[in-house]
């Protein structure tokens, strides 16, 4: 199923799906089929000219503004604090090379905060590599986040890492199967504000009770619903953001995934997780 998601992605991402209606409409001019090409290549540009709308921010907006973010007295006397992949890159040149940091950077820096303020808390950093073709000796995510938070004290065992997901859902099984939460624990869950409310969801099914934690705002209020986008590319961007979401809400909730590990029969024995 995640490559069969992953494939289907690549065509049905906007972005890309607007350069695929173009080649296959300049195909069909070049095949004499002018009426089908030219609706393809109006259709495109059709969608390319939608970018500069606010129609981003309006797909964006619900996924960031409708889940309640926790607040410090949250933290206090949580049972970890959760950070999911996506603000490092596992391409580490070498083991002493700088460490790149990934699209969603505030991931790692807001969870190195809530750590050096509440010393107390374990650190789990769950994300592996999402790609299609991985080698297996290749260095994933959650080996650069080893060495970001081993740079500023946050070590084994107060550091925990959960190598082997590849998306969301794994990412909420793979640390069900590796913390075994209790019914009263409170868990601090720190990822990107559009990618919460899934996220949150697909952990409290595992078990989890979430303290949700969204850092990275792509949008700020209501006032961004009127703003249209400077460059069709930034609107873009956030439409593929946005429609990948919509997307994996609709597909979680069409699987099952959002219910109860103990109805849905998604729970990850312990004994399968390679995770320190």
């Amino acid at each position: 199923m995640f490559y069969v998601s992953k494939l289907a992605w690549m065509v049905l991402q906007p972005s890309n799906f607007i350069a695929i209606l173009l080649v296959l409409g300049v195909g069909l001019l070049v095949l004499q089929r002018r009426a089908v090409a030219l609706r393809l290549i109006v259709a495109a540009t059709l969608l390319y000219v939608v970018a500069f709308s606010p129609l981003a921010n309006w797909l964006l907006h619900p996924l960031e503004h409708e889940v309640k973010a926790g607040t410090e007295r949250d933290v206090a006397g949580a049972a970890g604090i959760i950070v999911l992949g996506g603000g490092v890159s596992g391409a580490i040149p070498t083991e002493g090379g700088a460490i790149p940091l990934g699209p969603s950077v505030e991931r790692v820096t807001e969870t190195l905060r809530l750590a050096l303020r509440h010393p107390d808390l374990p650190v789990i950093f769950s994300g592996g590599s999402g790609l299609i073709l991985q080698l297996s000796d290749a260095p994933n995510e959650a080996d650069a986040a080893r060495r970001f938070f081993e740079g500023f004290g946050i070590v084994a065992p107060r550091l925990r890492l959960e190598d082997r997901s590849r998306n969301t859902l794994e990412n909420a099984t793979l640390s069900a199967a590796m913390l075994q939460p209790k019914p009263d624990q409170r868990w601090i869950l720190v990822t990107s504000a559009f990618h919460m409310r899934r996220a949150a969801a697909l952990f409290e099914a595992q078990g989890f009770r979430v303290v949700p934690w969204p850092v990275g705002y792509l949008t700020s209020g209501t006032g961004d619903l009127r703003q249209p986008f400077g460059r069709a590319s930034e609107g873009l961007h956030r439409i593929d953001i946005a429609t990948k979401e919509w997307l994996g809400i609709f597909v979680s909730w069409a699987n099952g995934d959002f219910a109860p590990a103990g109805r849905a029969g998604n729970r990850v024995e312990a004994s399968r997780v390679s995770g320190s």
